[in-house]
Parts: structure tokens; C-alpha cells; sequence
């Protein structure tokens, strides 16, 4: 080999040498996945508390004047429940609720009569609402469900005496219709109408001294729904 070639291979080498220990050192890079943006649930999305306040408009069976002597009637009612949105029109939503509580007593002098009736309900409810026009949403509704009674009376007024201590529960309809007026976002007021019966249930009818049956009450109302999202 000639001193050209030796030196020609000596460059060579020279230069290479860089080029094979990087290769050797040389780590090919690690992939790493990226983690799912992380988006948060909606927890009760859909879901709203609701509580109501009413008035009876009709009068309760047992609020009556006998001897002069006018029952101790409540006209006053409230419930409280919980519903759900399943679309922008449709939703639903369970309630319990106080409605009604009577309580008579009276004297001629020689025989008395005592008498007490309360009312609580519990009810399902589904609404249509028909669309929103600055903040207002007219509504139409209806309700099945449960009416709890509970009636005593003593009366020695008749002959035989009548005592009388009942507890029953009543199957129970009702027609609503009203408007709810959004307050916040998540806040709307509820003004209504609804129409409550139990056709089935029984109650005593004190001044005719008889058991009768079917009750029902027109009442307005005043609400506040939150939902909760």
C-alpha cells in the first residue's frame, strides 16, 4: 500500500469515527400518550326541587256551622318535591303534600259534638310546557296519586251516639294549568291552578249524621322550582 493510500485511509477513518459512536450512542425517543382531556359530569343534570304553597278555593267536607258554632277550618296547603326535564316540553316531578285540616266542637248545653279531619297527599305529576316568551312558560298539567285521611267524631247529639275513628287512603286525580316565570338561571316562579279529587274517599258528613263519599278542591297556588345544574 502506498504512503497516498494509507493516508487517504486514515482521513477516512478520521472522519467516520463521530459518526459510529454517535450511532452507538444514539436512544431513539420514548412516545408517550397524552391523557383524555378531562371533562367534568354533570351531577342531578335535569333534575329540580320544587316547594308550593296554596290556597283552597272550595271548602273541605268538614267545614261547617252547626249550632251556631263554626268549624276551625285550614285553607291553607304546601308541598314539597322533586322533579325531572325529559325534554324542553315534557317533565315530571313527585310531590307530598299537606291539604287540608278541619276541627269542630260544640255544646247545646246537655250533648256535644267533637269532630277532626286532616288531609295529606302524595301525587305524580307530568306537564307539558308550551314554549317560553319573555321568561314566561304557560304550562298544562295532570296527577295521579294517593289522598291520606284521617277523621274522628264523637257526637251524642244522636241517638245511638255516633263515634267514629277512620284512617283511609283514596286514589286521587288532578288537572293543573299555570305559568312559571324564570327569576335566575336556575330559579323559575310558579303560579297555577289545579284541580285536586279523590272521588273514592269517604268522610263523615256531620250535620246529616251520615258517611258520604267523594271529595275535591279547587285551589291556586304559588311555587318555587331550582334546578339543579
Amino acid at each position: 500500500m502506498t504512503l497516498t493510500s494509507r493516508i487517504a485511509l486514515a482521513l477516512a477513518a478520521t472522519m467516520l469515527w463521530p459518526l459510529a459512536a454517535g450511532a452507538a450512542d444514539y436512544d431513539p425517543p420514548i412516545a408517550i400518550d397524552e391523557a383524555p382531556e378531562y371533562v367534568p359530569v354533570e351531577v342531578g343534570s335535569g333534575w329540580y326541587l320544587r316547594g308550593d304553597v296554596g290556597y283552597n278555593i272550595t271548602k273541605s267536607p268538614y267545614d261547617f256551622t252547626l249550632f251556631g258554632v263554626e268549624s276551625d277550618s285550614t285553607f291553607v296547603n304546601g308541598s314539597i318535591g322533586a322533579g325531572y326535564h325529559f325534554t324542553d316540553y315534557l317533565r315530571g316531578d313527585l310531590n307530598l303534600g299537606f291539604l287540608a285540616h278541619d276541627r269542630y266542637g260544640a255544646t247545646n248545653g246537655v250533648d256535644t259534638i267533637q269532630a277532626e279531619n286532616s288531609m295529606w297527599t302524595g301525587m305524580a305529576n307530568a306537564y307539558v310546557d308550551l314554549g317560553t316568551i319573555a321568561g314566561f312558560t304557560p304550562y298544562l298539567g295532570a296527577g295521579v296519586g294517593l289522598i291520606y285521611s284521617s277523621q274522628r267524631v264523637d257526637d251524642t247529639t244522636t241517638t245511638p251516639d255516633w263515634y267514629l275513628r277512620d284512617t283511609q287512603y283514596a286514589l286521587a286525580y288532578s288537572l293543573n294549568a299555570g305559568v312559571a316565570y324564570k327569576v335566575s338561571q336556575n330559579a323559575s316562579i310558579d303560579v297555577g291552578y289545579q284541580y285536586l279529587a279523590a272521588p273514592g274517599l269517604e268522610y263523615a258528613d256531620v250535620p246529616a249524621v251520615q258517611m258520604k263519599k267523594g271529595v275535591d278542591f279547587h285551589q291556586v297556588r304559588v311555587g318555587l322550582r331550582y334546578d339543579l345544574w
